[in-house]
């Protein structure tokens, strides 16, 4: 095995671990209930999404995700990456897109994690053009 494929098969056995202890944390947080991860955007292959949360688990966010390349949290209050990566060139284009829609994307956080409404937060979704 070349240096190259043993150095990506640990960096892919991390990133199954991370799913493995999120899948973990979301089982702790909401048992066997349904939690929904609503889609916000699509752009090439990545993908923006509000996800229902524990409220008190951290400050409104958005998940933005692309393969192994890019996991991310960011707070929908002043866009600030709070957990994970990003490259600059993809965080400068999402934001320029995110941060004119920071109301209508705080009101689904709130529909969904506050409200618990995903029907609600659905069809802000659907109202914002994206």
């Amino acid at each position: 095995m070349t240096t190259e494929n043993y150095l990506l098969q640990i960096c892919d056995e991390a990133y199954r671990a991370e799913e493995r202890a999120q899948a973990e944390r979301k089982r702790e947080a909401f048992g066997n209930r349904f939690v929904p991860e609503l889609l916000v955007m699509r752009k090439d292959k990545v993908r923006v999404e509000i996800r229902k949360e524990n409220v008190s688990h951290n400050t409104p966010h958005m998940h933005i995700t692309h393969s192994d390349k890019i996991n991310v949290s960011i707070s929908l209050i002043d866009f600030s990456i709070l957990a994970g990566n990003i490259d600059r060139k993809t965080q400068k284009h999402l934001m320029a897109t995110l941060i004119p829609k920071k109301t209508e994307l705080y009101k689904i956080w709130e529909e969904l994690n506050e409200k618990e409404n995903s029907i609600g937060a659905e069809k802000l979704i659907s109202n914002l053009n994206l």
